[in-house]
């Protein structure tokens, strides 16, 4: 499983998702979670644009999250047939990544150390301590 949310960490996780997905061969999930609300970085320059587009900020939010995936599993390239994608709407990263990685057996999950607004917390971001503290299966921190 590889979380993400645009940030810089995310997309250095990225790069070892996709490094592991050719060595092993292996199916990969991404998440993104649009519970807490945040954007994708590189879509803050348009955000009037897009907003105009849409009547609530739960639309914006989910198209916003919808290109981010897209444009994640597109990294993939050859082998994006190995690649699933998950937008999830009402549950936190943590959250979401604690249930699922125990009800689908997931052998890994890879995140970026520090995520969009992580400035408060300097050496982890609040989504991968978390996930660090709280699930069973491996866990690859990327900075």
């Amino acid at each position: 499983m590889l979380a993400t949310d645009g940030s810089p960490h995310a997309k250095n996780a990225l790069k070892q998702a996709i490094e592991f997905q050719k060595l092993y061969k292996c199916n990969v999930v991404i998440i993104h979670s649009i519970k807490d609300n945040r954007l994708p970085s590189e879509l803050y320059p348009n955000v009037e644009t897009l907003y105009l587009k849409h009547t609530s900020f739960e639309d914006l939010y989910k198209e916003a999250g919808e290109k981010l995936l897209k444009s994640t599993k597109e990294m993939f390239g050859e082998n994006e047939s190995f690649v699933e994608t998950r937008l999830i709407e009402d549950e936190t990263p943590q959250d979401y990544i604690k249930r699922i990685v125990g009800e689908e057996n997931f052998d890994l999950v890879i995140l970026g150390s520090q995520g969009q607004h992580s400035k408060i917390k300097k050496v982890l971001g609040t989504v991968s301590s978390k996930v660090a503290k709280k699930i069973e299966c491996d866990v690859l921190i990327v900075k």
